[in-house]
C-alpha cells in the first residue's frame, strides 16, 4: 500500500513540471501582409498562421496561471490581432473583386 501510493505521489510530482512545460505562451505574432500588394498564397498562408496562432494563444490562455488582469489583457491583445487581421482580408478581397 505504501509502495503504490509513493509510486503515485512520485508519478505526480514528476508529471507536474511536463504540465507547466506544455502551457507556454506562443512565440510572436505571425506577420500580417500588405493587403494592398499581397498576392493570394500569400493570404492564405498568413491566414493559416493567424488561425494556428489564435487557437494557439487561446490554449494557453486557457491553461496559463496569471492573474485576471494580465489575462484580459493577452485577450484584448488577441481580439485587436485577429480583428486587425480581418481587415486586412476585407481589403485583400475588395482589392481583388
Amino acid at each position: 500500500m505504501k509502495k503504490s501510493l509513493f509510486l503515485c505521489s512520485l508519478s505526480i510530482a514528476f508529471a507536474l513540471p511536463l504540465g507547466s512545460l506544455a502551457c507556454s505562451e506562443p512565440e510572436a505574432k505571425p506577420a500580417i501582409p500588405d493587403p494592398t500588394t499581397a498576392e493570394t498564397a500569400q493570404m492564405v498562408k498568413a491566414n493559416n498562421e493567424v488561425k494556428a496562432y489564435v487557437k494557439a494563444m487561446e490554449e494557453y490562455l486557457g491553461c496559463a496561471r496569471i492573474s485576471g488582469n494580465a489575462k484580459s489583457k493577452k485577450l484584448s491583445e488577441l481580439e485587436d490581432f485577429a480583428a486587425e487581421f480581418n481587415e486586412a482580408i476585407r481589403t485583400f478581397k475588395a482589392r481583388n473583386s
